[in-house]
Formats: structure tokens, C-alpha cells, sequence
């Protein structure tokens, strides 16, 4: 058996094929063959992982949350998963810090050559057509952010986010939305959705616990005041315990628009599909790589 080594040859300065040559020198020193699995875009590379599934013993993934999408949602799309290991090399890189997985990339790469893995859940949407591994988003903010640039976001940071977020303020209303999440359902004004997989964005903890389920945090009601809690949120990651959050952790989520507006949700950092649409939490659906002492830590956390 080989390990699949994944990574976009176009991405970023270029630089991640010889990270890929890298890995697959690392893997050699422990008797393990790899060969590279490229495509030339996302819905092909998803086809390709899930043609060629049985001929892999595990799958490495370099790049961020986006990329980590494409091979997680082969997965979903298989109904199984391999073992799957990450090389972060995205912007943010949110779900490879929730696991604790080095932002060096050697010091990546040694865990995966070390092999210690662990089950983690993600989440799916749309008839598991679509993974979502790290976060799904919603609702005005959300369309903010599917308009922000790259080179934006490079040059001024995340201060563009509130920044172009009072520039649209007034402009862009409420989405109505009727949410229901396990027992829960209400028609609310989102203003901004958030459902994420873990209990941290961008390595910053935003609730107090984790749990085996979606986090689901809804900026409802919006006026320019609660603004404040969007930039709160932005810098500091706290949504929690505000009187301008619905705060859930559910397993199964339907979201259907009340609205004749057009709602697009942004998944792992990407535009994704429009609403209405149903997510589900996979358990344990994903085995990754992990460093050894975070695999026997308390809470495994």
C-alpha cells in the first residue's frame, strides 16, 4: 500500500510540491512508498480520492482548511475515510490547530511519519454532498466575506472584516431564518451564522467546553451597536454568553431561508451552496495524525 500525498501545484508561491518531495522523503525513511495526487481543480481531485481510496494506506493533505475540504468531502461523499494526514499551509489553518498539528512543516511531517492518529468528527452538508471541516458561515458577515479579496485580507488584516462590515451597514438587512437544530425551532434575523466543528477559530477558544457536536453561535437582531460584538468577535473570537448570540451545540441542523433573498453560505473559508440546507454531525468520522502526547492527553483536547 502508498500513501496519496495531495496538494495544488498552483497554489500560493508554488512551494507546495517540494513540500510534497519532502514528505515523501521522510516517508521512505520508514519503509513507506507515496506518490503525488494532483488534479486541475477541486470537483476533479474529489473524483480522483474517491476512485483511487483502496489503493491508499493513508492520505496526506498539504494546505488549509479549503484543501482539507476537498479531501474530506471525497470522504463524505465515499461514506469512509483513511487515515489522513495534515500539513498546514493555509492562512489560518484552524482545524490542524484544534488537533494541535505543528505549524512547522517538518515538525508536520514527523507526526505523520510517527503515526499516531486519533477519531475526530466533522460535518456535512446538502445530502452529504459537501464536508465541513473546520466552519460553516452564514448571513450578512458571510457575504461580507465572500466579497473580501485575497490581497485585501494580506494587506490590511482582519480589520477589513468590521471595516467593510460598517460600510455595508444599512445596506445589507437581516436574513430571516427559521433554524432547527435537534429540539430547537425559531424564525430569527441572522445577521450572522456560525457553525463550526471545534471550540476554537484560528487557535483562539471561543467557548468554554468542547463537545461532540456542532458549535452553532447566531449574531441576531443587528443594529450598529452590536457591532462591537462583531469586532469582539474578530479579534478575540468571543461570541459566548452575549445577549446578541444564540448559542447551540447540536448534532443535526436544518436551515431553511424566510426570505426571498438569496442566502449563500462560505464553508472552510470558501463560497459554498445556497440555503436551504441540512447538516450533519459525522462522529468520529475522521482518523488524523496527531502528535503522541496530545493523543493521551486529559480530554484529548
Amino acid at each position: 500500500m502508498t500513501y496519496a500525498i495531495y496538494f495544488n501545484p498552483n497554489a500560493g508561491d508554488g512551494k507546495a510540491e517540494e513540500t510534497a518531495q519532502r514528505m515523501k522523503e521522510k516517508l521512505a525513511t520508514v519503509n513507506k512508498e507515496a506518490e503525488f495526487l494532483t488534479a486541475p481543480d477541486p470537483e476533479a481531485a474529489i473524483e480522483k480520492i474517491k476512485d483511487h481510496l483502496d489503493d491508499y494506506e493513508a492520505l496526506v493533505a498539504i494546505g488549509g482548511d479549503g484543501t482539507l475540504n476537498i479531501v474530506a468531502t471525497a470522504f463524505v461523499q465515499a461514506g469512509r475515510s483513511i487515515p489522513f494526514g495534515i500539513i498546514p499551509g493555509g492562512t489560518v489553518n484552524n482545524f490542524a490547530k484544534r488537533w494541535h498539528i505543528p505549524m512547522d512543516l517538518e515538525e508536520a511531517m514527523d507526526v505523520i511519519v510517527a503515526g499516531h492518529t486519533r477519531e475526530v468528527g466533522i460535518g456535512s452538508c446538502g445530502e452529504r454532498e459537501k464536508a465541513i471541516v473546520s466552519s460553516f458561515a452564514f448571513g450578512t458577515f458571510a457575504d461580507i466575506s465572500n466579497e473580501v479579496r485575497q490581497q485585501e485580507k494580506q494587506k490590511f488584516g482582519l480589520i477589513v472584516y468590521p471595516i467593510k462590515a460598517i460600510k455595508q451597514f444599512g445596506k445589507k438587512r437581516s436574513y430571516k431564518v427559521r433554524i432547527e437544530a435537534d429540539s430547537f425551532k425559531k424564525d430569527i434575523k441572522v445577521w450572522f451564522g456560525l457553525i463550526t466543528t471545534t471550540s476554537s477559530i484560528g487557535g483562539m477558544s471561543y467557548v468554554q467546553k468542547g463537545s461532540e457536536s456542532f458549535h452553532v453561535s447566531i449574531l441576531h437582531n443587528m443594529t450598529i451597536f452590536k457591532l462591537i460584538q462583531l469586532a469582539r468577535f474578530v479579534f478575540t473570537g468571543k461570541l459566548e454568553n452575549s445577549d446578541s448570540v444564540l448559542y447551540l451545540q447540536p448534532t443535526k441542523i436544518r436551515l431553511t431561508p424566510l426570505t426571498d433573498n438569496e442566502i449563500v453560505a462560505r464553508i472552510d473559508g470558501d463560497k459554498g451552496p445556497k440555503l436551504p440546507l441540512e447538516l450533519d454531525w459525522l462522529h468520529k468520522f475522521l482518523t488524523i495524525y496527531v502528535p503522541e502526547k496530545k493523543v493521551n492527553a486529559k480530554g484529548g483536547n
